[in-house]
């Protein structure tokens, strides 16, 4: 049984549940407002989408900063535990240094409060190796690929459904071996095609991104230290099965299911091709919840900043060289995969998108509102022309090729603007309700303390 809030009294409830979705192009904060969830209670965090790609800043009250990739963003709050769903592409490379690095600010039972799920997906080096390749193969047509092999990591498993490692064969030295060398075989006979254009590539860029890879790709000490990290990470970590989350949220308490990307990046639903493999809506969430079979009280929360933003390639109409400038970004640096962070006005038109796209969005929570004061005069787009007409991309019907369409469409719309008060409550207050949907929370700042929920 799921209920929405504001429906039904809490009480007639056991649990409850908040899934914490990103309704822009990521990067609206979702690590932080997790963390200040947590605090009210909570005592496991769901991932239920993505992989390594995920970049999550949190900072606690005590000053240490942690970026969250694959462990929930609740985890420097004593006792949290994580739970990576069969949504999830675990990277255990990754996985490891991300233990290390926790453990290097104090926290050191990472491993000891995770549970992952068997049928998780298991992303290999060799996939990482074959994302990158493909990146840098399409030149200055590239994609805005994270570089982390989540795209290599789900195509694999739709084609190759018996192949491909999950992880509840980590703990099994013959079938992980057997599967790790099945991945690296397939990707050096998958990439004999990208040879062509990597060789038509300025000589610094084969010596300098594509040699590496290929040694990578052909090292058979990589082989061996993914076969010695992935069997320890499984001896640590607790492996689960399909009952797990049924049995944790039968009892009183509360989860919370944090999102990865945002819903402007969907498989489904983002504008093709500058899309994740990946449903980054609240669906899998929704849908976790709903095989439990418990009595759930569910509230879905739509994240956004205050402005808009995007790391990567891809149309953004309301970009603005000034805004990036004003606004510097010290959690998102420039990085060889993405590019550079880029900044603009907060696009109302993007943000009712998603919010048709994602089907249900009890609230809204606008995060950063403190840096509106670094503006001198704040907008917000309202409205687009395409041409001589008034228009707005349709969430309705899954098609790439209208996705596809709809993007080459945002590159050309001329935006309309509205003049907001720049003043952090006035200004969410007015956003929610241009957007017709109710304001839930706001966020001036890094920490917890700077976090304020209306439920």
């Amino acid at each position: 049984m799921q209920g929405s809030a504001g429906a039904e009294p809490c009480f007639l409830f056991m649990h409850r549940a908040i899934v914490v979705t990103d309704l822009t192009f990521g990067d609206a904060g979702k690590g932080s407002v997790t963390d200040a969830l947590v605090r009210r209670g909570a005592g496991l965090v769901v991932r239920y989408n993505g992989g390594a790609q995920a970049a999550h800043t949190v900072v606690d009250e005590r000053g240490r900063c942690h970026v969250f990739h694959q462990f929930g963003s609740g985890t420097l709050v004593e006792g949290t535990e994580t739970f990576l769903s069969r949504y999830m592409m675990v990277n255990p490379l990754a996985l490891y240094h991300e233990w290390e690095a926790l453990r290097a600010i104090g926290v050191m039972d990472g491993f000891e409060r995770m549970y992952v799920d068997s049928r998780a997906l298991v992303t290999t080096p060799y996939q990482v190796v074959a994302n990158r390749l493909r990146e840098i193969a399409r030149g200055a047509d590239k994609h805005g690929s994270c570089g982390m092999g989540i795209g290599e990591t789900a195509a694999d498993a739709l084609d190759y459904e018996r192949e491909v490692l999950r992880f509840g064969d980590l703990g099994n030295e013959v079938i992980l071996r057997r599967k790790l060398e099945w991945h690296r075989d397939h990707k050096r006979r998958l990439l004999d095609g990208l040879m062509p254009a990597l060789q038509r590539l300025p000589g610094r860029v084969v010596a300098e991104r594509v040699f590496p890879l290929l040694e990578q790709l052909n090292s058979e000490d990589e082989l061996e230290a993914a076969c010695e990290v992935f069997a320890f990470i499984a001896s640590r970590v607790k492996v689960v099965e399909a009952d797990f989350l049924a049995t944790r949220m039968q009892k009183a308490g509360e989860t919370i299911f944090e999102g990865a990307q945002g819903v402007l990046l969907d498989e489904d639903w983002g504008f093709h091709p500058y899309t994740t493999w990946s449903r980054t809506t609240s669906a899998n969430a929704l849908a976790l919840i709903e095989e439990t079979g418990a009595d759930v009280m569910t509230t879905v929360l739509g994240l956004t900043r205050a402005y808009q933003t995007r790391h990567g390639a891809g149309p953004f109409p309301t970009e603005d060289e000034d805004v990036t400038r004003a606004l510097h970004e010290p959690h998102n640096p420039t990085n060889e995969w993405q590019g550079a962070f880029r900044a603009g006005w907060l696009d109302l038109c993007l943000l009712r998108y998603a919010m048709r796209a994602d089907g249900r969005v009890d609230g809204l929570v606008v995060t950063c509102l403190d840096r509106l004061e670094e503006l001198e005069e704040v907008r917000v787009g309202v409205g687009y022309m395409l041409g001589s007409v008034e228009w707005e991309p349709e969430a309705r019907g899954v098609s790439l090729e209208r996705r596809e369409a709809e993007g080459r469409a945002l590159r050309d719309v001329e935006v309309s603007y509205r003049s907001i008060d720049r003043e952090p409550m006035a200004y969410a207050v007015a956003v929610a309700r241009l957007l017709e949907v109710p304001l839930l929370g706001t966020s001036c700042g890094m920490t917890a303390g700077d976090k304020f929920f209306r439920f």
